[in-house]
Formats: structure tokens, sequence, C-alpha cells
């Protein structure tokens, strides 16, 4: 990727393990324009478990971005994005719509949602619509409200 970000840009298509709004994964913060970064909250997480790790969320309405050493380690998307993943697939899409094109849901490493044949993007939905009992039925039903993409690793 050459040059610096100059826009976030909300239709830009999403891409599992790679990028998103105009930000690809690996990135450094540095290559984000102050114009740009100036646009987001950013607030410090801090992880008592790994001292001297800088890792920091910027976000909008829109986007998060984490940043771990100043470098682009994972991006969300919620809200009015509209980028899509794959054949119109995106927020507010049904997750069984989902599962058709990338395989059936499951529980990630971290408890995230994933899709079996989709690697590199989770996502999640209205977590108030099931239970630990029901979800494997329920969220099939449910609007993606949040996409995180990530690096595979």
């Amino acid at each position: 990727m050459s040059g610096k970000v100059h826009k976030i840009d909300l239709n830009a298509p999403i891409v599992a393990g790679k990028s998103a709004a105009g930000f690809m994964l690996g990135m450094q913060k540095n290559d984000v324009s102050k114009e740009v970064l100036n646009l987001f909250t950013v607030t410090e997480i801090v992880n008592e478990y790994v001292k001297n790790l800088s890792l920091y969320k910027y976000y909008t309405e829109e986007v998060i971005l984490f940043f771990e050493q100043d470098q682009l380690t994972q991006i969300g998307l919620l809200n009015n994005y509209k980028g899509t993943v794959y054949n119109e697939l995106g927020l507010g899409s049904v997750v069984k719509d989902f599962e058709t094109v990338f395989g059936d849901m499951v529980e990630g490493d971290e408890d995230q949602l994933v899709f079996s044949n989709l690697k590199g993007l989770c996502f999640e939905v209205d977590s108030s619509t099931y239970t630990s009992a029901n979800w494997k039925v329920e969220i099939p039903k449910q609007k993606v409200t949040e996409i995180y993409i990530y690096e595979e690793y």
C-alpha cells in the first residue's frame, strides 16, 4: 500500500483477513493522515498481564481500528458501514445468509462467532436475543451488527 490513508471509506469492500474502510491490516499508524486520525476517539487498552504492550483503540460511529505497537491488527465495522464481504453480505445481513456462502457459524477460540469457511473475519449479533442453551438455533436468524477483520495466523 503506498501513500497515506486520507479518508475513511464507508463503502470499501470488506476483505477477510486483509482490509476494510480504506485501511489494511499490518499498516503502520503513521500511514494514516493526521486529519483521518483526528476523526477518531482514542483509548488505550491496558492488559495487566502483558507489560509494555502499546495497544490503542481508535473509534468512530462506524469504524474501530486496533493498533498494537502502532501496527493495525484489527478493524471493526458497525452501524452505517455499507461495504460488503461478498455478494452484498455485510452489516444488517442475516447470519444464515452468510452461512449459505461461508459455511456453518461456529464459536471461535476467543468466543467470537466465525464461519467455518471464512478465515480472518468474525461477527457479533445482538447478544440479548439468545442464551448459551439456544445460540446455535437463534443466532442464524439474527442480523449481523458488528464485523471484525483480523489476520489469521
